[in-house]
């Protein structure tokens, strides 16, 4: 009984171990090309960077003066207001600008997730495609060679 529960703490220690992805030969040859397409993406620190600044702009935005568009649409209104983008937006809510910058921040952080996964999910991808096209030319090279018993068939048109 020791023996079997011996062999069962081993073989749940080496578990993580035999789990672990299998280094592919094939991802060697584009190691370089992998790098440059991870370098090409922005970072987590560029995207917040660019979440910022997007912030900034939205801000710009709600402090759009509109009140001359108002008076032009409604000429027979009171003349001379004085309104922006961000007092119509949080007359019917008046957390509307908090919400902007939540969904910006919220934004940010799930594209800067993605961009790690897929920078992790790239070489995986790649691969899968190429296995594909082989596959596919395999079948396509052999398939022009054989005769099957729908080869006889002729459409008639009716």
């Amino acid at each position: 009984m020791r023996k079997l529960i011996l062999a069962a703490s081993l073989l749940a220690i080496a578990a993580p171990v035999a789990a672990q992805p299998r280094h592919d030969p094939r991802d060697d040859r584009y190691d370089a090309r992998d790098a440059e397409l991870r370098r090409s993406i922005p970072s987590a620190y560029e995207i917040d960077r660019i979440g910022a600044m997007l912030a900034r702009v939205t801000d710009a935005l709600m402090d759009v003066d509109v009140g001359p568009v108002a008076d032009a649409i409604d000429p027979y209104g009171p003349r001379g207001r004085r309104e922006t983008l961000g007092d119509l937006a949080s007359r019917d809510d008046p957390y509307a600008r908090e919400r902007m910058h939540d969904e910006i921040r919220a934004t940010t952080r799930g594209l800067g997730a993605a961009t790690r996964e897929v920078t992790i999910v790239t070489p995986i991808i790649r691969r899968s495609i190429e296995d594909s096209a082989r596959r596919i030319d395999e079948a396509l090279r052999d398939g022009r060679y054989r005769r099957g018993r729908y080869d006889d068939y002729r459409y008639d048109g009716r």
